[in-house]
């Protein structure tokens, strides 16, 4: 198979900006990280219609570190609730999905990791926000920048494509 959609996601990341928010100036983007190694970046309009992807090839190493990563995070991750609030008003909200967990999403995350110490909600936020700065962290060593608001690539290390130019490739036998 060819890759990009044929490949199952590994992780996926969502931002989007609540519309309670006036200086929303968009909605928010995605990511997605594939088992062949591909990152796909999409992002969003203010209605939350999808307006553009780019994707980025990432070497071998980088799932090599994810599954580590998701294998230490294994054993706070499966109890995790589902949905993180730290109240009803937030300025955006996030999903993360890791591969074999249910997808968790989270409203206020800032809030959240400043929850005490004995708190459910700020226990589960605050390994959340560890293990999303980690991969942050791995993604960043191949030029590309992630935050929980935020994505950006350094054109010297890492140059996107879009995907019918990885499906042309692999017509031609180049993947």
């Amino acid at each position: 198979m060819i890759a990009g959609y044929y490949c199952k996601p590994v992780f996926k990341y969502q931002f989007r900006p609540l519309m309670n928010d006036p200086r929303v100036a968009d909605g928010g983007f995605c990511i997605i990280l594939y088992e062949n190694r591909i990152l796909s970046f999409s992002t969003y309009d203010v209605g939350g219609r999808f307006l553009d992807e780019l994707c980025f090839s990432l070497p071998d190493r980088v799932l090599q570190c994810f599954y580590g990563l998701l294998r230490n995070a294994g054993s706070w991750l499966g109890s995790s609730p589902v949905d993180l609030r730290a109240s009803d008003v937030s300025p955006y909200a996030s999903s993360f999905a890791f591969d074999g967990y249910d997808p968790i999403r989270v409203w206020g995350i800032n809030d959240l990791i400043c929850e005490p110490a004995c708190s459910e909600l700020g226990f589960f936020a605050r390994h959340l926000y560890v293990l999303f700065e980690d991969i942050s962290n791995l993604f960043a060593e191949c030029g590309i920048r992630l935050s929980l608001d935020g994505f950006s690539w350094d054109t010297v290390k890492v140059r996107p494509f879009r995907k019918h130019q990885l499906y042309a490739s692999a017509r031609q036998g180049v993947v």
